[in-house]
């Protein structure tokens, strides 16, 4: 499951410093954390929009708000795990990432929880009511 986390925010790491990249990659509490709760919190928000929202009107613009809201739950992850050894200072200073990367890190989580979103939607959208949304029917 490591090597999956590893080889997924290894294709977005262009974002965030090469420092920080190596230190959630060799850290316990690194891409394996963030990329369990990733996929934890996507699926819990997802099922939630498809078995107990789903008989509400707009339900496409419900979905979107949704994918908005575990975009910003997994951004908050991402920063708090990323900015939490900068300002406990565990690292050295001459060898730290900058808060711009910290950013970087919560954007490239941002990304990698919509993908996951769409993911999920597709596999828990068939046993609810809303079984179209987000792709409509033609």
């Amino acid at each position: 499951m490591e090597d999956f986390f590893d080889t997924i925010y290894y294709l977005t790491n262009g974002l965030y410093d090469v420092l920080l990249d190596t230190y959630l990659y060799e850290t316990i509490p690194g891409y394996l954390h963030v990329g369990l709760i990733l996929l934890v919190s996507t699926v819990c928000i997802c099922a939630m929009f498809y078995h107990l929202l789903a008989p509400v009107r707009k339900q496409t613009m419900w979905w979107f708000l949704f994918a908005g809201f575990n975009a910003v739950v997994n951004a908050f992850v991402a920063l708090f795990y990323s900015m939490t050894p900068l300002i406990n200072n565990e690292i050295d200073i001459a060898s730290s990432w900058t808060y711009l990367d910290c950013f970087g890190f919560s954007v490239a989580n941002v990304i990698w929880s919509f993908v996951f979103f769409v993911l999920a939607s597709l596999l828990i959208k068939w046993g609810s009511i809303a079984s179209y949304v987000p792709f409509q029917k033609f």
